[in-house]
């Protein structure tokens, strides 16, 4: 499987496996950023990535952005579609400063990762009765959230 990326802005960094067994490919800033107490932000990687088909690019945070800079996601991950490859397509990782203080993010610092997960796409069918008749009882029922 090969996956195309076309670095936008020559300054990128394309991604890249830290180690032999890392699952994700490391996601990394296009340039230096100040993100300000509340602040929502998209940082830039001057990349458009096409997913192969049938695999889904997923888009998650790295643990130490929150860990060591105070930054979230907003979405928890991002999903990238298959046709969202265009010029103008650019990856951008958006973020929110939950911190007190501002966070500075440099280029090419380490700020997502990148996952591929084979995707399928069952029919939906509608069906007049649940698929289960005995409930487990709603939200969150094996943690006690009732």
């Amino acid at each position: 499987m090969k996956v195309e990326v076309w670095k936008k802005d020559e300054r990128a960094k394309l991604p890249e496996r830290s180690t032999e067994g890392s699952v994700g490919y490391d996601i990394f800033a296009l340039e230096d950023l100040e993100i300000l107490p509340g602040e929502f932000k998209l940082i830039r990687t001057g990349l458009v990535m096409k997913a192969p088909y049938p695999y889904a690019l997923l888009i998650f945070p790295r643990s130490s952005l929150f860990k060591n800079k105070g930054l979230i996601f907003p979405n928890s991950a991002g999903i990238i579609d298959f046709d969202y490859c265009g010029a103008d397509d650019e990856i951008k990782i958006p973020v929110v400063n939950i911190t007190q203080k501002a966070a500075f993010i440099k280029a090419h610092e380490k700020i997502a990762q990148a996952i591929f997960i084979q995707v399928g796409f069952p029919e939906i069918v509608e069906i007049k009765e649940p698929p289960q008749k005995t409930s487990r009882g709603g939200f969150g029922s094996t943690g006690g959230y009732r």
